[in-house]
């Protein structure tokens, strides 16, 4: 590793550690705004929104994980934190993250990076959901939870704008494994940078777990990284290799695209633009 990649691995990790919340998305602070101002607007309409945010879902899974909520059970689903929490105290934090004026240092994240983190993880949160349903294997929510988180990583990475974004686009023009490059580039890759994060802000360890470690083949007993990982490779590469669970995936495909378009709806975004998908 030379001098300048050294360099940037060191400032990668001090934003990751020093980091306090992620920027919530256009879309999400669009879409909340309106709610406010809807006097008819129930709390299930203003949690179907948060729950495809990482910002707000990381802030929230951290909260409820203090030592204050948490006594002795992990939380490891949206749902069940909100219930810890409580929806008026949910509805309060949501409002204060909305309003901060401190977030990633006051510089704003590359848009269009951040654009194609969103995207691929809600794609891998629906095929992870779909596929534990089919196979019985871990709780649907929990899932989707970590599923959303799964690449918070990348968002510290989204930081350096284009530069980023070419990166993401070099991953899916050639096939080459984005750790690798962005190892390359930084010094670091998004599993490692990601695993900091959450260990800073108390997820669970079997979150921690699959952050550090959803790229490639799992190994161990994880039913909860197997399903991201597999979920995360058929949302990159619909024709790889996935064995039985690729097989129920591809029966899926048009269930889970039905289920994304219809939240990229509710968001009032438009249709996947290229490399989203990554």
């Amino acid at each position: 590793m030379n001098i300048q990649t050294e360099s940037l691995r060191e400032e990668v990790q001090a934003r990751a550690t020093t980091l306090r919340v992620l920027p919530i998305s256009a879309a999400t602070l669009r879409v909340l705004a309106r709610l406010r101002n809807d006097e008819s607007s129930s709390f299930g309409q203003f949690f179907e929104v948060i729950k495809h945010d990482q910002a707000i879902t990381s802030k929230l899974i951290s909260i409820a994980n203090c030592a204050y909520y948490s006594r002795q059970d992990r939380i490891s689903s949206l749902e069940r934190a909100t219930v810890v929490i409580g929806p008026e105290e949910v509805e309060q934090i949501v409002a204060r993250m909305t309003l901060s004026e401190d977030r990633f240092e006051r510089q704003p994240p590359g848009e269009q990076a951040l654009a194609a983190v969103w995207a691929h993880s809600l794609k891998v949160g629906y095929t992870a959901k779909v596929l534990s349903l089919a196979t019985a294997t871990e709780d649907p929510e929990k899932v989707f939870t970590i599923s959303i988180l799964h690449d918070l990583g990348k968002v510290v990475f989204s930081l350096y704008g284009e530069e980023y974004r070419r990166l993401l686009m070099e991953a899916r023009r050639t096939g080459r494994d984005l750790c690798s490059l962005e190892r390359e580039r930084f010094g670091v890759d998004h599993q490692e940078v990601g695993y900091l994060m959450s260990k800073k802000w108390r997820f669970p360890e079997e979150f921690c777990a699959v952050i550090r470690g959803h790229h490639g083949r799992p190994r161990g007993p994880s039913a909860l990284l197997s399903l991201v990982s597999i979920a995360d490779t058929f949302s990159r590469n619909p024709e790889a290799d996935l064995g039985g669970q690729g097989l129920i995936l591809q029966r899926e495909k048009a269930r889970i695209a039905a289920e994304i378009g219809r939240i990229r709806h509710l968001l009032e975004i438009g249709p996947l633009a290229a490399g989203e998908n990554l």
